[in-house]
């Protein structure tokens, strides 16, 4: 029996042809570059959306600070006796960024002993003055009278505005605001207007550039117009804090308002 020898037809290897290699690292390219792109712009959300996280918690936490401050304004342990002025307009300055002087009695042994800064203040009154300032002149700072530098609350502010709410209505005051005025105006208008609130705004910006280019934005402080162009990104903060001190002596006796209402009808 013979064994046949039989041969089967083999196929030629060959490997990729160089159209075939220009095509695939073409595309492995443009999948690169999506997905790089994809990276970048992720990271770029993720940094935009931490600066707006940092700049709305230092918003409200300046904000909340201010007011607990501001709401102690003239306050005295004995309400009948002399106590300080809500504001000490001598302190406060009405500029291109505002500062405001906020004092109150001190409280021996209490909890209103020390000023922003921690600084005991033994007898008298507290004051503690917020004002923008600091190496990069962007700090929200707090000078207290107790002594010391002043100390920063929060970095990032563009811009700090004050207006002062108050009681025109001086032969019968019924403490209600009649109008906000700046702080020359207050002082100019002198003994014929009665503190009853304060409104102040804060333009925060964030600490790195966030945008691709340069925008200009207009944004309006209260009386004051203010503009930016940067690569930054920036919120505004407002509010209008009543000065329960400030009230108080404006009706502090309800029978001479009412009396004096009366005589009016």
């Amino acid at each position: 029996m013979s064994i046949l020898n039989i041969q089967l037809p083999t196929r030629r290897q060959q490997g990729f042809t160089i159209v075939e290699l220009l095509i695939a690292g073409t595309l492995g390219i443009l999948l690169l570059a999506g997905v790089i792109q994809l990276f970048v712009g992720s990271n770029k959300n993720y940094t935009l959306q931490g600066q707006l996280a940092d700049i709305q918690e230092d918003g409200r936490f300046a904000l909340m600070f201010l007011k607990e401050e501001l709401q102690q304004g003239g306050w005295a342990e004995n309400p009948w006796l002399a106590r300080p002025a809500a504001i000490n307009m001598a302190n406060s300055t009405d500029g291109v960024t505002d500062s405001v002087a906020v004092a109150y009695s001190v409280q021996a042994g209490g909890v209103n002993s020390f000023d922003c800064n921690g600084a005991a203040v033994a007898a008298g009154q507290i004051e503690n003055r917020f004002f923008v300032g600091g190496a990069n002149g962007d700090e929200l700072l707090c000078q207290g009278n107790g002594g010391g530098a002043a100390q920063p609350l929060i970095d990032g502010v563009t811009n700090f505005q004050v207006l002062y709410g108050v009681e025109t209505d001086a032969s019968c005051p019924d403490g209600v605001v009649n109008s906000y005025i700046t702080h020359d105006q207050f002082v100019a208008a002198g003994a014929s207007v009665l503190l009853v609130s304060v409104r102040i705004a804060l333009l925060l910006s964030s600490e790195e550039n966030v945008l691709p280019a340069n925008e200009s934005h207009d944004h309006q402080l209260l009386d004051t117009s203010f503009n930016t162009n940067d690569k930054l990104t920036h919120r505004l903060f407002q509010q209008t804090i009543y000065m329960p001190n400030g009230i108080f002596l404006t009706i502090s006796d309800p029978s001479a308002v009412m009396d004096c209402m009366t005589d009016l009808i």
